[in-house]
């Protein structure tokens, strides 16, 4: 429970990076609830993995 509590935060923090640094690099997530469960249940493999699916579409 600590593990998967651990990784939601981080993957929380990592969504919020990504669109704090948008501007700079020109890749900006939306935060709907699919992003954010995603980021919630996945961690920072799911952030990368949006952010990945972001650059292929």
């Amino acid at each position: 429970m600590k593990g998967f509590l651990l990784s939601a935060v981080l993957g929380f923090a990592a969504l919020a990076l990504v669109n704090f640094c948008g501007p700079y690099t020109g890749v900006s997530l939306s935060l709907s609830p699919l992003a954010l469960g995603a980021a919630g249940a996945l961690g920072i493999p799911g952030v990368i993995l949006m952010v990945l699916l972001h650059a292929m579409l």
